[in-house]
């Protein structure tokens, strides 16, 4: 073998070494901020306060105002298996939230007991897969002096944030009777994982195809988000820790449109700044389903600001999927939307 061979054959020796050395170099541990679960006490409540606007149907089929937002499936009741599929997906750490229509139904009474018996079942699924599950609050938002009540009880027993919907009951989550409850949220550092629901804007032709989950869930959390900068709140509030589900709707692939119209309606502005710049003040999941998505949204928000969420157990959640794209992202970016940026936000070190 000849010297330009040795060298060739040495420097592909050499970069193999490497590959193989960044393979073999432990990652950070995963956290999955946006994952869902029912529990069998919740079902119960929702069977016995037979409220006209939401019931579980046939097949487990979940009606919500007269349309289905899911269904019912062994995964989102069975925590054994949960875990199951978390160690089949590497994922570490599940932080569990209820998602729509929450505990917004039936009366004030029912509603207050299914929140604090879906905080309790959650506090006693992180007791029992210790190091393996931690949870959000769900408040009886729609009452307020109880709403702040479960609050206090929820940050006592060990929530990690606040689960809420990016409207109550069609009642926009800028609305006045909120403000005491964000403030709270604000100065006990508890975050507020805002989810999506159906719109409260009829005839849309959303009940078809799928549309009320792929644009009526990202639609209600861009209005959602682009009022609670455009009428102030996250100017009033500086410290409250917002997260925009599902990469943040539209939102940030909107802001230069929000931008413009701010500048050319002076005489309407609540807010001190232009919406874009509140980009980076807001939290966002991985949510998005390809590469360019994932990669436009590290880039426009920050790499600090997005969290690997699955939205398991629901039909299109995707543990593994969605890792691999965050896997793809360089190496200081991955760790951080992995696990960094969720273990700093709420203070799992």
């Amino acid at each position: 073998m000849n010297r330009r061979d040795l060298l060739a054959t040495a420097g592909a020796l050499g970069v193999a070494a490497v590959a193989q050395r960044a393979a073999a170099q432990p990652r950070a541990k995963v956290v999955d901020v946006h994952t869902h679960m029912y529990s069998h006490g919740w079902v119960k409540a929702v069977e016995e306060a037979n409220d006209p606007s939401f019931r579980i149907g046939d097949n487990g089929a979940l009606i919500y105002r007269g349309g289905s937002i899911g269904r019912m499936t062994p995964p989102m009741l069975d925590w054994d298996l949960r875990i199951k599929d978390m160690d089949d997906a590497k994922v570490d750490v599940a932080l569990i939230s209820l998602t729509a229509p929450n505990v917004y139904w039936g009366t004030r009474a029912q509603s207050v007991a299914a929140a604090r018996s879906i905080n309790d079942d959650f506090l006693a699924a992180q007791r029992k897969y210790d190091g393996r599950i931690r949870w959000f609050a769900s408040l009886p938002l729609q009452h307020e002096a109880d709403a702040l009540a479960e609050l206090r009880r929820a940050k006592d027993s060990g929530a990690i944030g606040v689960c809420t919907l990016t409207n109550i009951l069609g009642t926009p989550l800028t609305a006045p009777q909120y403000r005491s409850i964000w403030r709270e949220c604000a100065a006990m550092q508890l975050p507020v994982f805002i989810h999506p629901t159906t719109p409260y804007t009829d005839g849309m032709g959303l009940a078809d195809f799928g549309l009320g989950n792929t644009i009526g869930f990202t639609s209600d959390t861009s209005l959602c988000f682009a009022r609670m900068i455009l009428e102030g709140v996250l100017d009033e509030l500086p410290n409250l820790q917002l997260i925009a589900c599902h990469g943040g709707g539209a939102f940030p692939y909107l802001a230069a449109r929000f931008d413009i119209m701010w500048q050319r309606t002076q005489g309407a502005r609540k807010n001190a700044a232009p919406p874009s710049t509140y980009l980076k003040r807001l939290w966002y999941d991985s949510i998005v389903y390809d590469q360019p998505t994932l990669d436009f949204l590290v880039e426009r928000v920050g790499a600090d600001r997005v969290l690997y969420g699955s939205d398991y157990p629901f039909t299109i959640g995707d543990m593994k999927g969605i890792l691999a794209r965050v896997d793809a992202l360089p190496a200081q970016h991955r760790d951080a939307v992995r696990s960094g940026n969720a273990e700093r936000l709420f203070d799992l070190g």
